[in-house]
């Protein structure tokens, strides 16, 4: 696949680029990661590539949380771990309120989606593209599509040059959202009298 370069305005490299499979299986080698491609005649590079990107992204998040660790051993406080948090958007290059928005949109579906793969414990087996899991699992996944669709409504909302299906997409996925959030609601009282269980076992 093609490498894909940018502006590079911001002077790095992979600025605006997509990186090559060759790159980003050097670059997940680097953090102990050894991967094999397939290389056939009918491979899908597409899929490959942003498999191994999320794979990179995997990697870094893991030493991220080691190198979080130690700066929370050293005497670091949740408002310094906030600051070091926010070093991610500097790492996109953000610009704007559109930028963080559409990064925190990003990050959300991604997490709604692999809340829905995934398969927990729990009671309520897979339903298709859902997983199992229990009455808190349950929860989560709702209130994180939620998320997904509010972080939709509000990057479109401050996007100045979105396209002119955009609002109506968004507004759709607000709308979804709050259904979301309605049902998360009902699991309120449960999980309010599992929280008062669980102080009473320390």
């Amino acid at each position: 696949m093609a490498s894909k370069q940018g502006d590079g305005s911001d002077g790095s490299p992979y600025a605006g680029k997509i990186m090559e499979l060759g790159e980003l299986k050097d670059l997940l080698a680097r953090f102990g990661m050894m991967v094999g491609l397939d290389t056939s005649p009918e491979a899908d590079t597409d899929i490959q590539v942003a498999q191994m990107a999320h794979a990179l992204v995997g990697v870094v998040e893991a030493h991220a949380t080691r190198a979080e660790e130690a700066y929370r051993a050293a005497g670091a406080q949740p408002g310094d771990i906030i600051q070091a948090s926010l070093m991610a958007f500097a790492g996109v290059n953000c610009q704007s309120e559109v930028d963080e928005l559409a990064l925190i949109h990003w990050r959300a579906t991604r997490l709604a989606g692999v809340l829905g793969a995934l398969d927990f414990p729990g009671p309520f087996p897979r339903q298709g593209h859902i997983g199992s899991g229990d009455a808190l699992i349950r929860t989560i996944r709702l209130f994180a599509a939620a998320l997904s669709g509010m972080t939709s409504a509000a990057h479109a909302a401050a996007n100045p040059w979105r396209a002119d299906t955009d609002a109506a997409l968004a507004g759709h996925a607000l709308s979804e959202a709050m259904d979301a959030l309605e049902e998360a609601a009902k699991d309120i009282p449960t999980h309010r009298s599992m929280g008062d269980l669980m102080r009473l076992t320390d």
